[in-house]
């Protein structure tokens, strides 16, 4: 039997047996829909840190907010068709703001909550509104408690009638101390009732909406290796939502991670988080609530072939349907984004396959996403590129007649861009840091070095492959006998510090 008779016959089972042959659907066809770069004019950004924890939200199709942290809070805004530099706030006798988080009114106007540090060592949510082209604080920051050393952390927001609801988790002295939630009544915050989350974990990871009847829905991980908690607050308390049959899929599904919370308009909860297994994989697991009980839902498949590992995922509701959008590997070891919708029929619909901005080795991370309008939406992404730009954005809408989407650039194999020593690997990172990183990095005392190890160490760690089997590099951290990931990051970084102490790397 010829090849081409062999297809032939493959496609002719696909229309009798759809189901059995959606991943060769996926494989055959390129995303459904066209998509325009959006991203913000952010002048040169800091490609060394690990995460910025980017923030989006929009209003319409003709609107959108980013915010992120890049040594500093910083947030754009998106209208008229192009992008305005929006300052943050100042609050007398507080640091500088961080960790910006944003959330679109449909009043036209935007509610942010960001982390400043005060007296004693706390740090306290500030939250203020956009309203005339001015930020306008509203009421106190948000704490439960000013002992010293508190700390608010994980800010989520949501809105009722144009007022913020928000969630956070908190710690005292490096200790989890609870889940809390305020709402905004238009001269003060009220806290919603009590929530006491079990276990300790640090990151708790709050995801919070409101439904069409007002209900505020809270979502989010607690314990480890974790489990999956939904709460709804009806105006008066909190009411546990499946508890039990939502961490029975939890505990089942392995280590939980960034759970995504959506209701549609008839009270219909869908919930998505990352499992992480031990083998060091990870996978989407969803779940949908069906009134008495929550019923795991057949998450999104890449094309065959794809690494099996996801990153970064996020859902949202459009036409009362969720859209999910991810990152995962593919054969050249490059995280591209992938995004599918959930149609009639119990079965998921590709979007966007593959896509990303940047050329040679792309890494896509920390996606996110919002509703434009009916047919279109956005995504936001990390993706550090030789323009020294990392914060991406697209619009993802039908395509029009005549027009095909555009194709993403060409990627080059990571694994054959890695160094495999340890003055390669010194070399590469400090030739790219940008001039205020090496002064910064020049004047750092030698046994202060340890400060980079989480932000700028991670980077190193994940950039150059050391917990994906760059093993001669282990090896040279070690002079010959591998070592932990975590201390060749440091010996590099060392490494760096002593290169930058003797040429200013011009």
């Amino acid at each position: 039997m010829t090849k081409r008779l062999i297809r032939a016959v493959i496609s002719l089972m696909c229309l009798f047996f759809f189901v059995l042959c959606e991943v060769q659907q996926v494989q055959a066809f390129p995303s459904p829909l066209c998509w325009r770069s959006l991203g913000p004019d952010t002048g040169s950004q800091d490609t060394g840190l690990a995460m910025t924890h980017t923030t989006l939200t929009s209003n319409g199709s003709d609107e959108a907010w980013l915010a992120w942290e890049e040594n500093g809070p910083k947030v754009h805004r998106w209208a008229k068709k192009q992008w305005w530099h929006v300052p943050m706030p100042v609050r007398p006798d507080t640091e500088p703001m961080r960790y910006p988080v944003v959330v679109a009114a449909p009043s036209g106007s935007a509610i942010l909550a960001a982390s400043a540090n005060g007296k004693d060592g706390i740090s306290a949510l500030h939250v203020a509104r956009w309203q005339n082209n001015a930020w306008q604080w509203l009421g106190a920051p948000l704490l439960s408690s000013l002992k010293p050393f508190s700390h608010a952390n994980d800010a989520n927001i949501a809105l009722v009638d144009d007022q913020p609801v928000v969630a956070w988790a908190e710690e005292q002295h490096v200790k989890l101390v609870g889940l809390f939630a305020s709402r905004w009544n238009g001269s003060s915050w009220q806290r919603l009732g009590t929530l006491t989350p079990e276990g300790d974990d640090y990151y708790l990871s709050p995801t919070m909406v409101v439904d069409a009847a007002k209900q505020i829905w809270l979502g989010w991980k607690e314990g480890s290796p974790g489990r999956v908690r939904v709460s709804r607050w009806d105006g008066v308390t909190w009411h546990d939502v499946g508890r039990a049959s939502l961490q029975k899929i939890s505990e089942k599904s392995g280590f939980v991670t960034e759970p995504s919370l959506a209701v549609d308009s008839k009270g219909q909860a869908w919930i998505l988080w990352q499992s992480m297994e031990k083998t060091g994989g990870a996978s989407l697991v969803l779940a949908r609530w069906a009134g008495t009980t929550w019923k795991e839902i057949p998450a999104p498949r890449t094309p065959e072939g794809k690494d099996d590992t996801v990153w970064s995922a996020k859902m949202i509701l459009r036409a009362d349907l969720p859209v999910i959008a991810w990152t995962q590997a593919d054969k050249m070891g490059n995280h591209r984004l992938f995004a599918s919708e959930w149609a009639e029929g119990n079965r998921w619909t590709p979007l966007l396959i593959g896509l990303h901005l940047v050329e040679g080795v792309s890494n896509v991370n920390d996606v996110r996403l919002a509703t434009g309008d009916a047919r279109s939406f956005f995504v936001s992404w990390d993706e550090a590129g030789k323009d020294e730009h990392r914060t991406r954005l697209v619009q993802a809408y039908p395509c029009g007649a005549g027009e095909a989407p555009v194709v993403p650039p060409k990627s080059a194999v990571e694994r054959d861009t890695w160094p495999t020593t340890v003055d390669e690997a010194a070399k590469q990172i400090a030739t790219e840091l940008d001039a205020d990183s090496k002064r910064r990095l020049r004047r750092t005392k030698k046994q202060e070095l340890s400060q980079y190890h989480q932000g700028w160490g991670t980077g190193i760690r994940n950039s150059l492959g050391l917990w994906r089997g760059n093993e001669k590099l282990l090896k040279s951290c070690g002079k010959g006998k591998s070592v932990h990931p975590d201390e060749c990051s440091a010996i590099i970084i060392e490494a760096a510090w002593d290169l930058l102490q003797d040429s200013p790397l011009k």
